[in-house]
């Protein structure tokens, strides 16, 4: 009976460091544990996604001024983390020089909002939430900024698009003879 009572106890220990271990693992939590806002570049011609080279987007007035984007890389999507205990965040994006010896051009986006703390799960913790009120850009190369949702939560998704100015194609050449004496007024006779 005994040897039962100890047999009976040690399945129970069992079943519950099982349990225990199974429940401190990440899989019931988002891939995107932090609510970071998910930026996607667009042609302002078209709507399509597209990827942006030359160009390096860097924090203003953040620690460091953290660089996202090297001038070296091409992106189609960045991450835009947004700081929990301020009311703005802004980001500087700067695009190659166009000719040797100038400045470079460069566009900034600043996002108003709110944010909140909030418990997402037991495998997820807590995290912040925002909510974006107003965007302002410039226009140097950039068209527009639309936010796709004003709440900015953990998941992984685009929220933001930026939509950047491209040039349409342009026409053909008009036609031009081979030889323009061979028209009617070049005068061949």
């Amino acid at each position: 009976m005994r040897n039962a009572v100890t047999n009976l106890l040690v399945a129970i220990v069992a079943v519950i460091v099982a349990v225990t271990a199974g429940a401190c693992n990440s899989t019931g939590c988002l891939d995107n544990q932090s609510a970071i806002p998910l930026a996607q570049f667009r042609s302002s011609l078209t709507g399509n996604a597209v990827t942006v080279s030359g160009m390096q987007i860097h924090g203003i007035g953040a620690p460091g001024d953290s660089v996202l984007v090297g001038a070296t890389q091409s992106v189609s999507e960045v991450y835009l983390p947004m700081r929990s205990q301020a009311t703005a965040t802004a980001w500087c994006l700067t695009y190659a020089a166009s000719a040797p010896g100038t400045l470079p051009p460069t566009d900034t986006i600043a996002f108003d909002y709110t944010s909140r703390p909030f418990f997402a799960s037991e495998e997820c913790g807590a995290m912040y939430e925002y909510t974006v009120r107003g965007v302002r850009t410039t226009h140097t190369r950039i068209d527009s900024v639309v936010m796709l949702d004003t709440v900015i939560t953990n998941i992984d998704r685009v929220t933001v698009a930026i939509y950047f100015r491209e040039e349409p194609d342009s026409p053909d050449e008009p036609d031009v003879p081979d030889n323009p004496e061979d028209t009617e007024e070049g005068g061949q006779q």
